[in-house]
């Protein structure tokens, strides 16, 4: 792995001159072995989102229906979130033989650094997006959505287990997105399988649920889905970080794995 930046948070890090291991495929078993802790939590996940569907489903008659659609949303996204964080973080702690933080202290603890470092990618990246696409794609605002949404899963691969492993969401941003950079080829995997779960969320999905005729069935495979390229994505991202950045298993004093 090329080496992401000179930095005070990554004294082990190092020049690795190796056949081209690629990321999340050489190492799959590895990947969901280290996801399979979290089988029980996700079911659960799982189905609290079919809860959540069919409560708000049936609210959505009448004038509510808009107000009950906001909300929907809202608790989804703040849903989602909270849980994806206890999802990354207990990850994290398994990848690094951490003992397990109690859950809602892992969210807390997390949880701040993970909106700040997805508002960030945000706010960095959506006005080089639009310069990018005014420069190629003129008049054409889908091609700009469409190119901010597909960087935006692929640039974080790095950027998110870094965040979890440090707790510094600006230098996650820099960081992260300098290893991506630097390790395309080794990465390369990783950048498919992202742009694959943006095309099978955006596109696949969308086509194959009319055929399961039943929205809660639909759910559950969208939600599932999600989880998992999201979970793989990121286990297989922060093996890395643990293996070629910290691979004594004890990061310096500004990493703040707990």
């Amino acid at each position: 792995m090329a080496p992401c930046v000179d930095s005070p948070y990554l004294k082990h890090q190092k020049t690795w001159n190796q056949p081209m291991h690629i990321y999340g495929l050489h190492d799959a078993k590895r990947v969901i072995s280290t996801m399979l802790p979290l089988v029980g939590y996700i079911l659960g996940f799982i189905g609290l989102t079919l809860f959540t569907d069919i409560f708000f489903a049936g609210m959505r008659t009448g004038e509510e229906a808009q107000n009950a659609l906001a909300a929907h949303v809202a608790v989804s996204t703040a849903l989602n979130y909270l849980v994806m964080t206890f999802f990354l973080g207990r990850i994290i702690e398994l990848i690094f033989g951490l003992r397990p933080l109690p859950v809602l202290l892992l969210i807390r603890k997390k949880l701040p650094g993970y909106l700040l470092t997805t508002l960030l990618l945000a706010l960095l990246l959506t006005p080089v997006m639009i310069l990018v696409s005014a420069l190629f794609f003129p008049g054409n605002p889908q091609a700009l959505f469409y190119t901010v949404m597909v960087t935006l899963k692929v640039l974080p691969i790095y950027v998110f287990p870094l965040v979890f492993i440090t707790g510094q969401a600006r230098h996650a941003v820099f960081t992260g997105i300098k290893c991506l950079l630097g390790n395309v080829s080794d990465s390369l995997f990783l950048i498919i399988l992202s742009v694959v779960a943006f095309l099978f969320e955006g596109y696949i999905l969308p086509v194959l649920l009319p055929s399961l005729e039943s929205n809660t069935l639909a759910s559950a495979v969208t939600v599932s889905c999600n989880i998992f390229f999201s979970l793989y994505i990121f286990t297989s991202a922060a093996w890395v970080m643990k293996e070629k950045i910290y691979s004594d298993g004890t990061p310096d004093e500004p990493v703040t794995l707990h």
